[in-house]
């Protein structure tokens, strides 16, 4: 066996022990396998007796660090550490704010960006500065092939890191175990479990960024509607959540109830009250059952999962088909332009801020955007529904394509100090940035009440990052276009695709191999 095959097989091995060395050596529990910040099961709170987990990653204040982490000493001759981001040039919602902040930046968010880098300019003499661009990918082909770089990490959107990876520009960051400890409370477990491919991790993601929690799903529901038309047949919305009965079902029944004529004219239209008005939530409902569209084997390597059992078939039409029941949905890009928002999704978003749609689907993102409409008292926020009451836990679409993955790519000219800098940034992000956001951002502003905040803590407890998405592996995110065509032909759309599909599986396994 060659050395490099030896290599290959222990990186494997050490994969396959990751989750147990993990659940050994981490205080979070294997029902919070994301990194939230102000709760019990992020491993802030919960300890052994001895204390021994809790000061591992805690100082004696109760705040992360990386004391007891083992780090090699601090020997790098440098004073400043740039992270290529993307700026609010061409990306007016999904820009970098986490590194360093911009002039829109929120206060509480501000603050806690600014207090991370200063404590890191204190303990190691580097500045922490965004190089932002408008094209994170493409300045990273640029400068590689180049051999330049005027950065020493970057964040690109996921889905072009998987790209960037599969053709060899990024380190693994398995390689780094010394400087990066991908098991620590400030790496999101699930991001690692779901991003690796055989054996290997190129960009992950943590309390390193705030996009995966900007790009994760919910639904919020207009409390004033929901307590006319709901209350009294189906009672406290968020206690049906804390009893694991709010599904897709009951989201349905509520939604029909909801659905009345309004506007005066005869016929339904945009303009009358709707169960809900919105895009397309489809994939991300179906994800929410616990189904993937791409899973991986007992070696790391994606298969698919679409199909593997015939509840996710059933369960994917069904989705489907209760998207295209107009009794209580409505899809704004089906339909004629009736609004004066700019685009569908800002129409949908309108005619909740009008009141005129019980639930709305939307990412975080949409929060911000709602403090546009005179809502912030009357919208309450919960998870995407079970598909059953029987389903083991609730679980959150993340929308990977707008999530940063942090990566050292090839070119840049110390990769031990970038691994370095990069844990330093989680552990500090852990402590300052994700706080700000969450705490703040979104609890005390767009979070109107106590159930809406217990809700924010469930729902970023089970973040799911689907590889089907991301890679697209052979169009099999293609439940927009069925969507589109008004058709729940999942099976033969499946069985069309499917060789293309373990094609791109097998291509994208392969350049990890090689690239490894």
């Amino acid at each position: 066996m060659t050395a490099r095959k030896l290599f290959a097989l222990l990186l494997s091995l050490l994969l396959l022990l990751c989750p147990l060395l993990a659940s050994c050596s981490s205080t979070q529990s294997t029902e919070d396998t994301s990194s939230t910040a102000g709760t019990a099961s992020d491993g802030t709170e919960s300890t052994g007796e001895d204390g021994g987990e809790k000061s591992k990653y805690l100082d004696e204040n109760g705040m992360y660090t990386l004391e007891n982490m083992n780090m090699p000493e601090f020997n790098f001759n440098y004073d400043t550490f740039t992270v290529c981001v993307y700026s609010n040039e061409t990306q007016d919602t999904y820009h970098s704010e986490e590194i360093q902040p911009i002039e829109t930046t929120d206060d509480a968010l501000r603050k806690g960006v600014l207090d991370r880098n200063g404590l890191i300019e204190e303990q190691y003499g580097v500045a922490v500065k965004a190089f932002a661009v408008k094209d994170v990918a493409g300045t990273l082909r640029q400068d590689v092939a180049a051999g330049t770089a005027t950065y020493d990490a970057a964040m690109p959107f996921m889905g072009e890191a998987a790209a960037l990876a599969q053709d060899g520009n990024f380190y693994n960051l398995y390689d780094f175990k010394e400087y990066i400890h991908l098991d620590a409370p400030w790496w999101d477990q699930s991001a690692n479990e779901n991003l690796s491919i055989a054996g290997k991790l190129y960009f992950t993601t943590g309390d390193i960024s705030i996009m995966q929690k900007v790009v994760s799903s919910c639904i919020l529901f207009n409390k004033e509607l929901y307590a006319d038309i709901c209350q009294d047949e189906y009672g406290d919305l968020y206690q049906m959540v804390r009893e694991g009965k709010w599904t897709f079902d009951v989201m349905h029944e509520m939604g029909r109830k909801a659905t009345r004529e309004k506007d005066g004219e005869n016929g339904m239209s945009f303009n009358d009250q709707w169960g809900m008005v919105g895009t397309n939530s489809i994939v991300g409902t179906y994800i929410a059952s616990g189904n993937k569209l791409i899973s991986k084997d007992h070696n790391d390597v994606p298969q698919i999962a679409l199909g593997s059992t015939e509840f996710s078939i059933l369960y994917a039409e069904k989705v489907l088909e209760v998207y295209q029941d107009d009794s209580w949905f409505i899809n704004t890009q089906k339909i004629e332009k009736q609004w004066n928002e700019k685009n569908v999704w800002e129409a949908a978003m309108g005619a909740f801020g009008n009141k005129r749609s019980l639930f709305f689907s939307t990412a975080f993102s949409g929060l911000k955007k709602l403090r546009a409409y005179d809502v912030d008292s009357i919208y309450g926020i919960v998870p995407l529904p079970k598909a059953s009451a029987e389903q083991d836990k609730y679980y959150t679409h993340a929308g990977v394509n707008g999530a940063y993955g942090i990566c050292i790519p090839i070119n840049v000219p110390n990769p031990e100090f970038s691994a370095y800098m990069i844990e330093a940034l989680a552990c500090g992000g852990k402590n300052h940035v994700t706080p700000a956001y969450y705490e703040v951002a979104l609890k005390s502003r767009a979070a109107k009440d106590d159930g809406s905040e217990e809700m924010l803590d469930l729902i970023f407890s089970n973040v799911v990052y689907d590889l089907g998405i991301m890679y697209n592996f052979g169009g099999i995110d293609f439940f927009s276009k069925l969507s589109a065509e008004n058709s729940t032909a999942v099976t033969s759309r499946l069985d069309a695709i499917r060789s293309t599909v373990q094609a791109d599986i097998d291509a994208y396994v392969m350049a990890y191999e090689i690239n490894g």
